[in-house]
This record gives structure tokens, sequence and C-alpha cells, in this order.
């Protein structure tokens, strides 16, 4: 009935083992491109923010002056 789907054989990578530098490649590269140079800080944000870069910028915005 499922055959074909390939359940059970989802290639989903455990995010728990991938470094945040490799896990986060895309999302460091566009942080940096914006003018965002501090690896762990886009880090610890990136981490927060699940990725999600567009709250990354706001969330290193906020942290300005801190």
């Amino acid at each position: 009935m499922f055959g074909g789907l390939g359940v059970g054989s989802l290639n989903v990578p455990n995010t728990l083992d991938v470094p945040p530098e490799q896990l986060y490649v895309t999302q460091l590269s566009q942080l940096q491109e914006m003018g965002f140079f501090d690896t762990q800080e886009n880090i610890k944000a990136l981490r927060a923010t699940t990725g999600n870069v567009h709250v990354a910028v706001e969330r290193l915005l906020g942290n300005l002056g801190q």
C-alpha cells in the first residue's frame, strides 16, 4: 500500500550531531553578506530563531550597543 513512498527511509539529518557552522552555512553566508561578521553572535541568533535569517537580523540589530 505504501510501497514507493519511502516510509521509514527519510534521510533527515540529526541536527544535534551537525556543527552549527555546517547546519547554518547558508544563513551564515547571508548574514555575512549583510555585514554581520561576528560568526559566534550570528550562530547564537540563528540558534535562537531556528535558522530564520530575518528574525536573526532583527535580534542582532537589537543587540547592538549591548
